[in-house]
């Protein structure tokens, strides 16, 4: 298979060009290849049926003769007066006798219309007088003895007469032309025989008038059932081979192809006179017209290939103009840097169009999202600018914590000193913005640094709880999500006059969701806002919660708040991710997987 696409070719145009001619244009000409053959079949049919067709009228016209003959018989013994003539000769004078049984063969001649050829008459009446519709060759004599040959012979035969295919011509100036004889004896019920009477076909005459509705090609031949030919109007026109065949088929007809001597061979049987009437026509015509056509056919063939061809190279060649030109054009984008476009025509189609209109589109996308890109990294530039200048004041701020720090405990101040360890561990981890998401312990971590710093600002008149469960402490937070929650609790929920207040800060894990909950029992948000000097429990800690929140986690983080006159508790949802340590000494704080709780 890899072989075979090695050798197809890779461009649109070669493959619709081929695809083109190969399910077009090679069925068309093999269509046309099988038409063309069956074709030949239907006219060499065609050629077989008219050969049968003539032959059928060659022997209908024998059959014709032949029955005339007969009907002449039948004529012949209903005339009381031939019969007295020929039966009582003796009454008669010669010459009388004999004109009125010419007249007799005169009007039998004369009773059938008969085209083709003559019929000759022949009598002998029972003393052996010999009587002719024709001049003859010699004198006539008495043929007695020819009258009792032909009686002993059809009294021993099966039938009451007899045809003779090469009977003897006694016509005059007939030139030697060979008779089709039927010999029959005269035969009254009260009378007996009372003569023979011959009826002569002159048959060459008729198969010469035969060939002359016969094309110049078509060739016939008769024979007898023991292979001698009768009559052929050419010498050597069927093979002793053909004439075999026929004769052992024993068919009364049919038709063949000879493929030795490239001929069509259709043959009768006239069983009567034990003839096969043959006629034979060369293939060498029907090849001679079926070459010429086949040559007009390719002739044809050829010019609709070329012009097909053409008509397929040039729509193959427009329908991938333009896609080469949008491949070019795809091409120079990078080196003219975006700065192309395709000009389409106005002949393209409405794909074409569409698909260049859509690739400028792209372009102008494409340069108008650089051109944002490029202002975006502009502002990210500023701001960054901006971060690092007003990095320098709490880096600065963060050692000068440091400073006092150590000056508190120089001079045993200890509460300041770990209110300034306290400060500058949140300081530290608000200067790092790299970091977004922490875990629960580091969060808590910070949280516990915060609760320690504003204890000692309100004298410890609140007490935090924490409620967490030991699966979640490695799971993901983000940075000092909690610490705003406690600040809000702390400075807005209580009354500090009217007594201690509480805070609850619980993490757990509900099937694939970090819960973080902030509880207090304070005066709650509604009583909170009415104090004068108080912000709304909506404030800028808990909104800045809020959006922190859709960014790293888009819908799958949520806050909920729920306040009344006996407290407020916000929930946090967050995707139960869990930071497996990577040693379980913590080494460097590094982590080696993250493992999704879900």
């Amino acid at each position: 298979m890899q072989n075979i696409r090695k050798w197809l070719p890779n461009t649109l145009k070669y493959r619709l060009f081929i695809a083109y001619i190969t399910l077009l244009m090679l069925p068309l000409c093999i269509a046309i290849y099988f038409l063309f053959q069956h074709f030949e079949s239907i006219r060499e049919q065609d050629m077989i049926d008219r050969m049968s067709e003539r032959m059928q009228q060659v022997n209908r016209s024998l059959t014709e003769m032949m029955a005339f003959a007969y009907k002449t018989n039948t004529m012949l013994s209903q005339d009381e007066s031939l019969i007295q003539i020929m039966h009582a000769p003796d009454k008669y004078d010669p010459l009388e006798r004999k004109k009125i049984i010419e007249s007799k063969m005169f009007g039998i001649n004369n009773s059938f219309f008969f085209h083709q050829t003559e019929l000759y008459f022949r009598f002998i009446d029972r003393n052996g007088n010999v009587y002719t519709s024709y001049a003859p060759n010699d004198q006539l004599t008495n043929e007695a003895k020819e009258l009792q040959d032909w009686r002993n012979t059809l009294q021993a035969g099966n039938r009451p007469y007899r045809w003779v295919a090469d009977d003897w011509n006694d016509v005059r100036s007939s030139r030697g032309d060979k008779l089709l004889s039927l010999y029959i004896m005269l035969d009254d019920e009260l009378r007996g025989n009372y003569g023979l009477a011959r009826i002569s076909i002159n048959i060459q005459e008729w198969f010469r008038n035969t060939l002359k509705d016969n094309p110049v090609t078509e060739d016939m031949t008769i024979f007898t059932g023991q292979g001698e030919i009768v009559l052929q109007n050419k010498g050597d026109a069927l093979s002793r081979d053909s004439m075999t065949k026929m004769i052992s088929s024993h068919e009364p007809n049919g038709h063949y192809k000879d493929e030795r001597n490239l001929s069509l061979i259709n043959y009768s049987y006239v069983e009567e006179l034990d003839w096969y009437v043959v006629s034979q026509m060369s293939l060498s015509e029907l090849q001679r017209e079926m070459q010429q056509l086949r040559l007009l056919i390719y002739m044809f063939l050829i010019m609709l290939v070329t012009v097909f061809i053409a008509v397929t190279f040039f729509l193959s060649s427009r329908m991938t103009k333009p896609l080469y030109q949008l491949k070019r054009s795809m091409e120079e984008a990078s080196d003219k840097k975006l700065n192309v476009k395709i000009s389409i025509s106005k002949n393209a189609t409405d794909e074409i169009r569409s698909l260049g209109a859509s690739f400028n589109r792209m372009i102008d996308d494409v340069v108008a999202l650089i051109l944002m890109l490029k202002r975006e990294e502009r502002q990210k530039q500023v701001v960054r600018f901006q971060m690092l200048l007003h990095q320098m004041n709490p880096h600065f701020l963060l050692n000068t914590l440091n400073t006092v720090k150590w000056i508190a405990r120089k001079e045993k101040q200890d509460a300041i000193a770990d209110i300034c360890a306290s400060l500058g561990l949140i300081l530290e981890a608000s200067l790092n913005s790299e970091i977004e998401l922490i875990t629960l312990n580091e969060e808590l971590k910070l949280l516990r640094s915060y609760e320690s710093i504003q204890a000692f600002r309100f004298r410890e008149n609140f007490t935090m709880i924490y409620e967490t469960e030991e699966s979640v402490q490695y799971g993901l937070v983000p940075k000092l999500s909690l610490q705003p929650l406690v600040e809000n609790a702390i400075t807005h929920g209580f009354n500090m006059s009217e007594g201690r207040g509480t805070i609850w800060v619980r993490a757990r894990a509900e099937g694939t969701e970090l819960i973080l909950e902030v509880e207090d029992n304070g005066i709650g948000m509604e009583e909170a806002a009415r104090k004068p000097g108080r912000r709304s429990g909506h404030g800028i800690g808990l909104g800045n919660l809020k959006e922190r929140l859709e960014l790293l986690f888009k819908r799958e983080g949520a806050v909920e708040t729920t306040s009344d006159a006996e407290g407020t508790l916000v929930r946090i949802r967050l995707p139960l991710l869990i930071a497996a340590p990577y040693s379980q000494k913590g080494d460097d704080g590094r982590v080696d997987d993250i493992i999704g709780g879900r």
